[in-house]
């Protein structure tokens, strides 16, 4: 699969949290809801895996001053069959839930506890991506490809207007394997810059289109500018990022689907929220609802 063809079939399948509510001056509608992170179906039951610390973020995001609705969305986008069209769905969330402990039958040289967490979403027959099961599924050196939302909303609005809508995908190799290349790594680094919004995103081999990992971080390089009288200290990105590895998210899907065995039997399908809003016939703007805020 080439990776033209790689985006076009695993972006429906990619999911994008954002904050449904902003407080911005008035008559100053956003141009896109802030985008935090990064997730990706596992499932046709709409269970999203993504990082626990975006997950975090969820209780963080402000709510509507009335309605008691979820705050968090989740949106995906789909490409029409001659790709002249794209349609986005923002689906709420059911619930959430971390990975809050991890034992280890050896010494462990990964994340003491892996950066994962689900999110459950309000509809089934989902289409999902498959997880990487093979005996040495990443290597040092193999050419790898992300598909997620650098930057959050930043380069989607980076012309001071809606300039673009959907994920990236961005190309590179595996930098390491954790703790050295074994069967099942506890671990791996890519070159590919992990920045805010990344987190979440999943790591794709190029050559067999398998999730192999997801984003969770990156290293840091600190620097310290000195004057005549002052130091500061600050720190850069790397290209050096770190990805929690397949196997260990199948054996934590595993672990929740036991502990909270999906009931989305009330869900609509997916195919049913996507007919209920048709391609029109004219090509329409972004709406936003605005209410007053006291002063």
């Amino acid at each position: 699969m080439t990776l033209t063809n790689l985006y076009y079939h695993a972006t429906p399948c990619v999911v994008g949290f954002i904050s449904r509510f902003k407080v911005l001056p008035a008559n100053t509608p956003p141009l896109f809801p802030d985008i935090f992170g990064t997730g990706f179906l596992v499932d046709d039951c709409g269970t999203v895996v993504t990082n626990r610390h975006v997950v975090e973020v969820f209780d963080q995001v402000p709510r509507h001053p009335e309605r008691k609705e979820s705050p968090v969305a989740a949106i995906i986008f789909f490409f029409s069959e001659d790709r002249l069209a794209c349609q986005m769905a923002a689906i709420e969330p059911q619930g959430s839930t971390t990975l809050g402990q991890f034992v280890s039958s050896g010494d462990w040289f990964g994340q003491a506890v892996p950066d994962v967490a689900f999110v459950q979403l309000k509809v089934r027959e989902t289409p999902f991506l498959k997880l990487a099961t093979a005996d040495f599924y990443v290597d040092a050196g193999m050419e790898i490809a992300t598909i997620g939302y650098p930057l959050g909303t930043a380069p989607l609005t980076a012309l001071g207007k809606l300039n673009q809508v959907c994920p990236f995908i961005r190309r590179g190799i595996v930098s390491s394997v954790l703790p050295f290349p074994t069967q099942h790594p506890h671990g791996f680094t890519i070159d590919i810059m992990q920045q805010g919004g990344s987190s979440g995103s999943p790591i794709f081999s190029v050559a067999t289109s398998e999730v192999v990992g997801m984003m969770f971080g990156g290293v840091i390089e600190p620097r310290v500018a000195q004057s005549e009288s002052v130091s500061l200290t600050y720190t850069l990105n790397t290209n050096i990022s770190l990805a929690e590895p397949a196997h260990v998210i199948q054996e934590a899907l595993a672990a929740y689907k036991r502990a909270y065995p999906p009931v989305v039997s009330d869900f609509p399908t997916l195919a049913e929220l996507r007919a209920a809003h048709p391609k029109p016939s004219i090509t329409q703007d972004l709406t936003w609802d605005v209410w007053p805020v006291n002063p």
